[in-house]
């Protein structure tokens, strides 16, 4: 290395780069070859007297001789011809000082063959956004170079190359000539550039792979959670853990491999410890317990319900056994830090694993205790407790209180926050009057309280032949209900509909068995046939060996969702009957499920409406294991008609469930009075063309969309949607009459 004192000041008159520069060259002349550091000296020297200030020099200075250690010899001048020809000597000289300073990011974030890459990324977001006037020269800096170094650490820490120009390029093709919206979308602070940046990270999606893991849950524990991914990384949330609530599981929304276990089994490892947690877990009061004892309890609790579903299920200890870490026994000094999480990660790794390498006495003997109640049967979250509160006993240290604490590999990552197993009692739970304010909380915040998270899908673009990927949000909620003897009411007044439907009904009905003859193999022999046979042999024919009958059942494997418009336009009165569209709707549909409801169809209704992209509201009305009832009735005579028909993401979301149900045909009504619009689209041919793609979407995974538009205009552009899977009632007075036969037709 060369000597510091072989080099002489900095040939320039700003006093504060040649402190920086005392302050640094000795970690300079560490780090670097003798060639790097003359680099690095020159190229001081020369951003200083470019005519921008010190700014320049400083922020050189400070990031340099990490980058020439990095990336080796050549690097830092190469680094400084990039910032005065490519960025310095064009509009865009304001951004030289952050190009500088995001080098702090890209040596961590990047391999060190990868200099030039970075650099011809920045090149080409440089040449694609700094724009000119009449095509005369370079007038006009980039309006999201500088927001986009200033993400440069998520950027690459979470995407490939590869996905940064994915990520530039959707920013350029919708926003290349709105200048202030590109800085928005650059600086990931619009909800589309998130989408997009959430679609190119590294990993693999949960959206694709949710329907595998929602298999996955029904066949092995036979249950239907919904999900609700976050995004940890992206939303800072490093330490937010799974959690299963409210029949929704929430769970990150990417994996990566981890110890040669790919993201697929993690969601399976994560998806079947929750619903263990779910089926053994009941609540205990934590208002008494300190954290340490409940961080130990919640260990023998998660062994428990683990030990349990092996029992079922062998397979599951080999998985989660791969993602459980192993540390070395001794690799805690307790003298200096807090070994608290050091013990509890031998204790989970032993009490599961038989061939641990642990010899620690009391892990032993916990060990030991905790096979033999499990051995013993009828265990319980209380003895979880018990054997929780011992082993901090045994093993608590005044070294737990240290401030230094052991976190390297003590984290199970398949594993929940154990909210569902503490009980915490609030001041108000021990009044007597507890349920009225229950009761009064629910009442008040009925309308406002979103169940469960946001969906969000995919919008087409026909424009751009491509998704607008995460677009539109869509919002569940169980519809209100009001009285049931609304509906029962309109029975009534349809009764000899209902006669005449019933007679239609009988002859759909499946039967129990139907008999097929003329088998080779079968259940039972036809005598019939076998008398013929025997007959044939005595004559020297050749017999029939189709003696035997069989038997089949002769049922309806159907599945159907029943998707209404909720839109404003449903207020509309029709005619001179004084009856909304709603309100005929509103019959037609209960004549329907009546109907099936005799036939035993599997059956589903839901309606929709939005108000702009950012919310979709999907009503969930009947749920297919509910039975056609006063609840049901009751939600459905409390149907409102109000905003707009965003209907692509409503067919999608719709499209989830139907895709769940076990039938050899599901069939997706859709009942509409008019075209799909919303507020924030202004080009009519937008929601169309989503919504043909939506349709495609469906049809594509084995179902059949089929729409009933009550729209007079509805040629116009009802073809360009359904193709030719559709019906136009022009008189809305006969849709209690037509929707019912229609679905008889459909599903025979």
């Amino acid at each position: 290395m060369t000597e510091v004192s072989q080099y002489q000041p900095l040939n320039c008159t700003f006093n504060t780069v040649q402190r920086v520069f005392s302050a640094n060259i000795e970690q300079a002349t560490q780090k670097l070859s003798e060639q790097s550091l003359i680099e690095y000296y020159n190229g001081a020297e020369f951003l200083a007297k470019i005519g921008q200030g010190d700014a320049l020099s400083i922020a050189f200075l400070k990031t340099m001789p990490w980058v020439g250690e990095f990336y080796g010899d050549g690097s830092i001048q190469k680094i400084v011809d990039f910032a005065y020809q490519k960025i310095s000597r064009t509009p865009n000289k304001g951004a030289v000082e952050p190009f500088l300073n995001s080098f702090i990011d890209v040596v961590g974030h990047t391999n060190n063959n990868q200099l030039d890459e970075y650099l011809n990324l920045i090149e080409y977001h440089l040449s694609k956004t700094t724009f000119s006037v009449h095509g005369i020269h370079d007038t006009h800096a980039s309006p999201s170079l500088i927001a986009m170094l200033a993400n440069m650490h998520l950027l690459l820490e979470q995407l490939e190359f590869e996905g940064i120009y994915e990520w530039i390029n959707y920013g350029l093709r919708y926003f290349q000539d709105h200048p202030e919206r590109q800085e928005e979308y650059f600086s990931l602070s619009s909800a589309d550039s998130k989408a997009v940046f959430q679609r190119q990270r590294k990993g693999l999606l949960f959206s694709d792979i949710e329907r595998e893991i929602n298999l996955f849950q029904r066949a092995l524990w036979k249950t239907d959670f919904m999900y609700a991914p976050y995004s940890p990384n992206f939303e800072k949330l490093e330490h937010f853990h799974p959690y299963l609530e409210d029949k929704v599981i929430r769970l990150p929304d990417i994996y990566e491999p981890l110890n040669g276990v790919n993201a697929c089994k993690r969601y399976m490892a994560l998806v079947a410890h929750l619903i263990v947690h779910h089926q053994f877990t009941t609540k205990i009061v934590a208002d008494n317990v300190s954290p340490q004892q409940r961080f130990f309890t919640e260990i023998f609790e998660d062994a428990r319900v683990e030990y349990l579903a092996i029992q079922t299920y062998p397979g599951l200890k080999n998985l989660w056994l791969s993602l459980m870490p192993i540390v070395d026994e001794f690799d805690c000094d307790d003298k200096h830090q807090s070994c608290l999480r050091h013990r509890a990660i031998m204790l989970t790794r032993a009490l599961l694993d038989d061939n641990h390498p642990y010899k620690n006495q009391i892990i032993l003997d916990y060990v030991e205790k905790f096979k033999a109640l499990m051995s013993a049967g009828a265990t319980s979250t209380s003895d979880s407790l018990s054997f929780g509160l011992g082993y901090l006993i045994k093993t608590k240290s005044a070294s737990d209180a240290l401030a230094s604490i052991y976190f390297e590999n003590t984290e199970v990552t398949y594993r929940d926050d154990n909210r569902s197993m503490w009980l915490f009692i609030e001041d108000f739970d021990e009044e007597d009057n507890i349920f009225e304010h229950q009761k009064k909380s629910e009442e008040e915040n009925e309308e406002d309280i979103e169940v469960i998270p946001p969906h969000y899908y995919d919008e087409w673009d026909y424009t751009y032949k491509s998704y607008k990927p995460d677009w539109v949000a869509v919002y569940e909620r169980l519809h209100s209900h009001t009285n049931a003897l609304k509906i029962e009411q309109i029975l009534d007044k349809h009764s000899v509909l209902v006669k005449q439907l019933k007679k239609v009904l009988d002859l759909l009905k499946p039967q129990n068995k139907k008999r097929l003859r003329y088998q080779e193999e079968g259940a039972e022999l036809d005598l019939d046939i076998a008398l013929r046979s025997v007959i044939d042999i005595k004559n020297g024919s050749q017999p029939d060996t189709r003696i035997n009958v069989d038997f089949e059942h002769d049922s309806r494997s159907v599945s159907v969702l029943l998707l209404l418009d909720l839109s404003e336009s449903l207020n509309e009165v029709v005619g001179q009957s004084g009856q909304t569209i709603l309100e005929l709707s509103q019959e037609a549909v209960s004549l329907l499920a009546w109907a099936v409801e005799q036939l035993g169809d599997n059956f589903a209704i839901a309606g929709f409406n939005s108000d702009t992209r950012q919310k979709v509201m999907y009503y969930h009305i009947k749920g297919y294991s509910e039975h056609w009832d006063d609840a049901v009735k009751a939600r459905l005579a409390d149907l409102k008609a109000e905003f707009s028909t965003r209907m692509g993401a409503a067919i999608r979301h719709g499209a989830h469930y139907l895709d769940l149900q076990q039938s050899d045909k599901k069939l997706m009504l859709i009942l509409t009075d008019g075209e799909p619009a919303d507020i924030d689209v202004h080009d009519p041919k937008t929601l169309i063309q989503d919504t043909h793609k939506a349709v495609q979407e469906a049809q594509q995974k084995g179902m059949y969309p089929y729409c009933i538009s009550l729209d007079k205009k509805a040629d116009e552009y009802i073809a360009d949607i359904f193709g030719s899977h559709y019906s136009v009632i022009d008189r809305i007075e006969s849709l209690p009459q037509e929707l019912p036969k229609l679905f008889l037709s459909l599903t025979k």
